[in-house]
C-alpha cells in the first residue's frame, strides 16, 4: 500500500495566477480609519498652498503691470513739457522720433 499523499491538479479558476496588487487594498482600511486626520490635514495643507501659489502668480502679474504702465507714463510725460494754459505748440518745436 502506497500512503504517500499527492496534490490534486487545480481545477479550472481556482489555481493561483500571481500575486498582483490585490492585496495592497487591505492596507488601505488601516490606513483610512488610523490615519483620516492625517490624510484630511496633508490635503487641506496642499490645498492651502495651492491657492496660495495662485495668489502669489496674481499677485507678481498685477505688480509687474502696474510698474510698466507707471514706466510708460513717465516716460511719455518726460519727453514734452507742459504747455501753458491757452497756447498752441508749434509743429516743429517738437520733431517726431
Amino acid at each position: 500500500m502506497d500512503y504517500q499523499q499527492q496534490q490534486a491538479p487545480p481545477r479550472d479558476g481556482q489555481g493561483r495566477k500571481g500575486s498582483g496588487l490585490g492585496g495592497l487594498w487591505l492596507l488601505l482600511a488601516p490606513a483610512a480609519c488610523c490615519g483620516g486626520p492625517l490624510i484630511i490635514g496633508a490635503l487641506a495643507a496642499a490645498g492651502a498652498l495651492a491657492w496660495g501659489a495662485v495668489g502669489l502668480g496674481l499677485a507678481l502679474v498685477t505688480a509687474v503691470a502696474v510698474i510698466l504702465v507707471t514706466r510708460r507714463r513717465r516716460r511719455s510725460r518726460a519727453c514734452c513739457p507742459p504747455a501753458p494754459a491757452g497756447t498752441t505748440r508749434p509743429a516743429d518745436r517738437f520733431p517726431a522720433r
